[in-house]
């Protein structure tokens, strides 16, 4: 393992460079406290009380991390780095089932099928930089803005909200864990960007 918590290539052979580890300015709970993390299922056997709580406390912390959805696509495509640890909130038995959902939605290569989205989006964002406007697009623009008046940011949920939803996160490692797998397949299949601490108003 590096310094960080990210397994290196060395460790595990060649991990796919088309997904790099997401990365954060701030170091994330996983990286401060890699021991909260680390699964497997025969940890089932033991006290599966005391599991369980480690298991919502890990989901919980995932739950309000910012690369969430990064780390779940990371680890569904590199499987041989990730065969045990909770990551993503999701425990190595949830990602198995993951990659089934994968395979069956978008085909036996779905790696490649993510790998070539991906690329596209880069390529398209790229050109957006690249490629000014048309008279006919700024036309739009503006008549948008003249009539709906400048893009307003998200509203950021009140004090009282934001600790509700902690504490319903708290209290159901279930939920906290379901959701999360549910919005970030949806991400995934779609292809899209998705803002988890947002919508957890985090």
């Amino acid at each position: 393992m590096s310094e960080l918590g990210v397994p290196k290539a060395t460790d595990y052979g060649a991990l796919d460079p088309r997904f790099p580890f997401p990365h954060t300015p701030t170091r994330t709970v996983c990286q401060k406290t890699p021991s909260q993390f680390d699964f497997a299922a025969s940890d089932r056997v033991g006290d599966r009380a005391a599991t369980e709580r480690r298991l919502a406390q890990a989901g919980t912390a995932c739950a309000a991390c910012p690369i969430a959805a990064a780390c779940l696509r990371w680890v569904l495509v590199n499987k041989q780095a990730t065969r045990t640890g909770v990551f993503a909130a999701t425990t190595p038995r949830q990602r198995t089932a993951l990659r089934s959902r994968l395979a069956d939605r978008l085909g036996p290569d779905w790696i490649d099928v993510l790998a070539v989205q991906d690329q596209q989006r880069r390529e398209q964002a790229a050109a957006a930089r690249h490629d000014p406007l048309t008279v006919s697009q700024s036309r739009i623009v503006r008549l948008d803005r003249d009539v709906n008046g400048p893009l307003r940011p998200q509203r950021r949920l009140p004090a009282v909200r934001r600790q509700s939803n902690r504490a319903d996160a708290r209290g159901s490692a279930c939920w906290c864990t379901g959701w999360l797998l549910a919005w970030c397949v949806a991400g995934l299949l779609r292809g899209g960007c998705v803002n988890l601490t947002a919508d957890l108003g985090c």
